[in-house]
């Protein structure tokens, strides 16, 4: 009876300590995450992609993002160079729309598609436009190391598995946040068991109440490929972001 009692009080700390970690996991996670999203958020930046360290010519991308009810909803504009000036997509929650600024046309991809590259980039349309509510929304989260090491900066080892019913989401996500700031430092990218690529972070700057990366480095481990955002200007709870730019009749007008 005295080894059957000693067993279940050891069942019962380890239950507890299990949950409290996890709970801890996704309070680190959405710490982070608050960092880089806001009620309405608007932004502008340079991408530019590299292939084989080849720079090709830099993009200028306005972006607007909000979420309301739950649901996640982003703009993303083209404004450089001429050849692709007038492109944006519009995502609605699982609902991706691509306006084409060659044709003028506007399309309803599948859901699928959003793993797809945006812009010849190394992002994916999901990449760009899921940030409205943080990658904690649709990820379960558990703590793999809580001190890990990146380039010197102690951090917490993250991992992110998709919540059942998500869609567009990839197979594991490992993320690495520091302990004093709560900065992402580098998320890494697994699809079928392996790490596709790299999203790393720097270049933080006080943002308001927030303090924002305005260096993002996205590196193909598939191809010898990176992208490199740099962003000029972001505002959050930005009156420059309105609910009417969520539209596919919106979308169509870009020019």
């Amino acid at each position: 009876m005295k080894r059957s009692r000693i067993l279940i009080a050891l069942f019962i700390i380890i239950g507890s300590t299990q949950m409290v970690q996890a709970e801890d996991a996704l309070d680190i996670v959405m710490k982070a995450d608050s960092l880089l999203i806001g009620t309405k958020t608007y932004g502008v930046s340079e991408m530019t992609v590299f292939r084989s360290d080849k720079a090709r010519p830099t993009m200028k991308v306005e972006t607007y993002s909000m979420a309301k009810k739950g649901t996640d909803y982003s703009l993303t504009v083209y404004k450089e160079p001429a050849r692709m000036r007038g492109t944006a997509y519009l995502m609605i929650g699982d609902d991706l729309w691509v306006k084409f600024g060659s044709t003028g046309r506007t399309r309803k991809l599948s859901s699928s598609a959003k793993k797809n590259s945006a812009g010849g980039t190394d992002f994916s349309y999901a990449d760009m436009g899921e940030s409205s509510q943080g990658i904690s929304y649709k990820y379960n989260v558990s703590m793999e190391k809580s001190n890990a090491t990146v380039a010197g900066n102690s951090c917490y080892e993250i991992s992110l598995h998709p919540k059942a019913g998500t869609e567009g989401v990839y197979e594991k996500l490992t993320a690495f946040i520091t302990h004093d700031n709560y900065h992402y430092l580098k998320i890494d990218y697994y699809e079928d068991g392996a790490k596709i690529k790299t999203l790393t972070f720097s270049d933080y700057r006080k943002t308001g109440q927030k303090e924002y990366p305005y260096l993002m480095v996205m590196v193909s481990h598939t191809k010898p490929s990176r992208t490199e955002v740099v962003t000029s200007a972001i505002e959050f709870d930005s009156d420059r972001v309105q609910e009417r730019f969520f539209t596919s009749s919106y979308l169509a007008g870009i020019k």
